[in-house]
């Protein structure tokens, strides 16, 4: 069973509030297995897996039994990427609320945000997703108030307005102190519900949102869309991308591949043989498809084609080459009508 992705942009912004808190990020990083390098790359995707370490060591080290709360009436729409820039752009507060809708995907695979109009109400719900190995359904307390208190930071910022709640729902069981919950939520708050759930007026929707901007809002939502379509391919086209990335004089291992996708070694050769491939025919298919490309450029010569595939001594990539075009490099590079040695 696949595992839940998620943006790293939410493991910065565990981080970056773990650390206004005093807590040592190095530390924290190590602690909980994550990469300090993924936290500049805003297309960098981590399991669940990584996430639910994270949450634990944040919780550990500053010692907040709110934390989930806190860090979300700090959030700020820029963290989610993309994702925040198209809703700052929307037209009214219903709108960005459909455009949320449609891009959690973007920073998570673990729910899915909807709404809908009730006698008058929003009903603005939260489902964890139970059709993946997705930690959110063991441990959902934490990511899911941090998720409804951001929401209502998220709106102050786009309308001014404060979302007054007419109630709202958790899945999880009370906690032994809801004074937080009281202070933030400012509404009647139930604990251990079928779904997870904010309700408020209708008339919330018509809110205009201040920043609207028609023509940046169809340029983000361009870039969202084509994030969201690349999302949906596997793991083999992830894969070939890091290998083509990191295929330079050295041939990535399956580790270094699972380690910059952040998935562990054997949940990515799980996903792939799932998809009917193997890391070993992705990597033999990346150097041929470059192997080809390069033929193009008479600028690269056949000895230093070999060395930046990754092969050990050029008589290997005439063997490798001809298995992929029954031809040995010069003569097909004569074929296209290039130059190079």
């Amino acid at each position: 069973m696949p595992e839940a992705q998620f943006s790293a942009a939410i493991v910065r912004d565990i981080v970056q509030y773990a650390a206004a808190q005093g807590v040592d990020i190095g530390s924290l990083c190590t602690a909980a297995g994550i990469d300090r390098a993924w936290l500049s790359d805003p297309d960098q995707q981590i399991s669940g897996t990584v996430l639910k370490a994270l949450w634990r060591e944040a919780l550990a080290q500053t010692g907040d039994p709110d934390l989930g709360l806190h860090i979300g009436e700090a959030f700020d729409l820029a963290a989610i990427g993309i994702v925040g820039y198209v809703l700052l752009n929307c037209e009214t507060y219903g709108q960005a609320l459909d455009k949320l809708a449609r891009y959690t995907r973007l920073f998570s695979q673990g729910v899915a945000i909807s709404h809908r109009t009730v006698e008058g109400w929003v009903h603005c719900d939260c489902a964890v997703l139970g059709d993946m190995q997705n930690y959110l359904l063991d441990e959902p307390r934490h990511p899911i108030e941090s998720t409804f208190a951001a929401l209502l930071t998220a709106t102050q910022q786009l309308t001014g307005q404060p979302l007054r709640l007419y109630g709202i729902w958790f899945q999880h069981p009370q906690p032994g102190d809801v004074t937080e919950h009281d202070r933030i939520f400012q509404a009647p708050v139930r604990f251990s519900q079928s779904i997870n759930r904010l309700v408020f007026e209708a008339s919330c929707l018509d809110w205009l949102v201040k920043s609207a901007n028609a023509s940046l809002l169809g340029l983000f939502e361009q870039h969202a869309t084509a994030l969201l379509s690349a999302q949906h391919q596997g793991y083999a086209h992830k894969v070939g991308q890091a290998i083509s990335q990191n295929l330079q004089g050295d041939v990535p291992s399956l580790e270094a591949i699972a380690h910059t996708l952040a998935i562990s070694t054997r949940q990515l050769q799980r996903e792939l043989q799932s998809e009917g491939t193997s890391f070993q025919r992705l990597l033999d298919d990346t150097r041929r498809e470059l192997a080809l490309r390069h033929m193009q450029n008479p600028a690269i010569s056949i000895h230093d084609m070999a060395f930046l595939l990754g092969f050990s001594e050029p008589s290997a990539f005439h063997r490798a080459f001809k298995r992929w075009t029954g031809q040995t490099p010069r003569r097909y590079r004569l074929q296209v009508g290039t130059d190079g040695g």
